[in-house]
């Protein structure tokens, strides 16, 4: 089945289930033929070189041959070929074959073992990609929206809102067959810029206050100076950042590149500031560093928040039913398998990279923030 969302939460507990093989291919893709190209050979090795696992490993004849059938039905899809993104994720197993075709950009990796590896779109899933925009010059100003899996699109305003800086100081002037609002002249300037960017602020608060009530996503604002400022200076709720530049020469794909570039540092200390967090309750039993406490705390849902590092080399088994856990080189991803447990009492989960969490806390593993202490 082709997918051309990220998964919800409840698909990720459904792939997370233990299978007996489980084959997960990465990779990035283009939308061209030549891409097309790549990704189809990039697959079919990563499949070729599972059947050779499953050999070596002494797996049956027929659970090769499954893989095989598993291969062609994708190599005969050609709605999957021809509709690439940037990213390809697929899964097969003895039960199912899935695809996730995705404008997420996620790092080639593949694994074969008796977890699908979850761990590129738990981060995906849980890590913040949404964001709102507001693009403002004296001739007018927008509002756009950036989500997990959409580029960025203007919002849709649905209250009677001056549309630039003379509309919102009652100025007008005609230029040729064009009517162009301007400001008058200099002397007043800056009082009406500063008009300007309080009755823009009352908008963008009552637009987003309709949308996002609880101001729990960032607001990008590009603007030249002295507008941006001026509008900063207004103190929505929202955490605002200032892009500086002209708004008005950017074309959607490059407003939504420079979102994405600075989601990620938004990001970093929205959390490391969570982390200080969950640390000062490190000595009251509410925050925990050790895999072993972590995972009997998840599989008792008493983990309220899990941070853990995607890449760290963790290996073994959980047992869902105990929490008790083996440390195993040869075994699956342990982290993703608590933080799914997690996921599946109700918590919130964060998977990170490397430096992205600087509180003092932070051990480079994981940190679990407690509902209660364990007992």
């Amino acid at each position: 089945m082709i997918h051309h969302e990220l998964p919800t939460v409840d698909d990720l507990l459904r792939l997370g289930a233990t299978r007996s093989d489980s084959l997960s291919v990465y990779l990035p893709t283009e939308p061209t033929p030549r891409g097309r190209e790549l990704a189809f050979t990039t697959v079919k090795s990563a499949v070729d070189a599972g059947i050779r696992e499953l050999r070596a490993q002494g797996r049956p004849n027929g659970v090769q041959e499954l893989f095989r059938v598993k291969w062609q039905s994708l190599a005969e899809d050609d709605a999957l070929w021809g509709n690439l993104s940037r990213s390809l994720v697929v899964f097969i197993a003895a039960d199912l074959v899935e695809e996730y075709v995705l404008p997420n950009e996620f790092a080639p990796r593949t694994s074969l073992g008796t977890h699908f590896d979850l761990a590129p779109l738990v981060r995906a899933v849980t890590t913040p990609q949404a964001a709102f925009a507001l693009t403002l010059s004296s001739d007018g100003w927008n509002l756009w929206r950036a989500t997990e899996s959409a580029r960025v699109s203007e919002v849709e305003v649905v209250g009677d809102h001056p549309d630039d800086a003379a509309d919102a100081t009652n100025r007008m002037s005609i230029r040729g067959r064009k009517l162009l609002r301007r400001l008058g002249g200099d002397e007043g300037q800056k009082v009406l810029l500063e008009r300007y960017a309080q009755v823009v602020a009352g908008a963008v608060g009552a637009e987003l206050g309709r949308i996002d009530p609880q101001a729990s996503l960032p607001l990008f604002v590009f603007a030249n100076d002295p507008l941006g400022s001026m509008f900063l200076s207004q103190d929505l709720p929202w955490s605002t950042e200032w892009v500086r530049g002209a708004p008005d020469e950017l074309r959607p794909d490059e407003l939504d590149q420079a979102i994405r570039e600075r989601i990620g540092s938004h990001n970093t200390v929205t959390l490391s500031d969570r982390a200080d967090e969950i640390g000062n309750g490190f000595a009251s039993g509410l925050a925990v560093i050790d895999v072993a406490q972590a995972a009997r705390a998840a599989v008792a849902g008493a983990v309220g928040t899990l941070i853990y590092e995607l890449d760290t080399d963790v290996k073994g088994s959980l047992d869902a039913s105990t929490g008790a856990i083996e440390f195993d080189p040869d075994g699956d991803d342990l982290l993703t398998q608590i933080a799914l447990e997690v996921l599946r009492n109700g918590g919130e989960v964060r998977a990170v990279r490397d430096g992205e969490i600087t509180a003092e806390i932070w051990n480079g593993r994981l940190l679990a923030g407690l509902r209660h202490p364990l007992v």
